[in-house]
C-alpha cells in the first residue's frame, strides 16, 4: 500500500454532502458537550455551596469557641478537608469552562460549515478544541482535502 502525498490529497474532492455529515456529527458533538457542561456545572455549584457551608460553619464555631473555651483542637483535623473541597470547586469550574470553550469552537465550525465557507470551515475544523487525538486526526484529513 502507498501512502498518499499531498499532491494525491488534492485529487479528493469534499462534496457539500461530506461537509453537511460532518456538521451533522459535530451537532451530536455538541449535544455531548452541552450534558458535560450542565453536569460540570452542576457539581461545581453543589461543591462551591458545600464549601462555603463548610467555611461558614468553621468560623462560626471558631467564635464561639473563642467566647465558650470549646476545644477548638478537635476541629483542626476536619478543617484539613477544606484543600481537598476548594481543589474540587477548582477542577469542576475547569471543567465546565473547558467544555463551554468547546461548544464554542463547535459552534463556530458549524456557522461556516452552514454558510458553504469551506476554507474557514477548514480552519476553525483544524483548531477544534475538544477533540480526541483520532477524530481530530480524521478532521485534519478532512480540512487539509478541503483547502487543497
Amino acid at each position: 500500500m502507498v501512502a498518499q502525498g499531498p499532491s494525491d490529497m488534492s485529487e479528493h474532492h469534499i462534496e457539500m454532502g461530506d461537509v453537511e455529515a460532518l456538521a451533522a456529527i459535530l451537532e451530536a458533538e455538541k449535544e455531548s458537550h452541552c450534558r458535560t457542561r450542565g453536569l460540570c456545572f452542576g457539581l461545581f455549584l453543589f461543591s462551591l455551596v458545600l464549601l462555603v457551608l463548610a467555611v461558614c460553619s468553621f468560623g462560626v464555631i471558631f467564635v464561639i469557641g473563642m467566647t465558650n473555651d470549646v476545644d477548638v483542637d478537635r476541629w483542626l483535623t476536619p478543617l484539613q478537608l477544606l484543600p481537598p473541597m476548594s481543589a474540587a470547586v477548582i477542577g469542576f469550574f475547569g471543567s465546565w469552562w473547558a467544555a463551554q470553550n468547546c461548544i464554542n469552537s463547535i459552534e463556530r465550525t458549524l456557522f461556516a460549515a452552514r454558510t458553504g465557507r469551506l476554507k474557514l470551515f477548514a480552519n476553525f475544523l483544524s483548531n477544534l478544541q475538544c477533540a480526541d487525538k483520532k477524530k481530530r486526526r480524521m478532521w485534519l484529513d478532512v480540512a487539509a482535502s478541503l483547502v487543497t
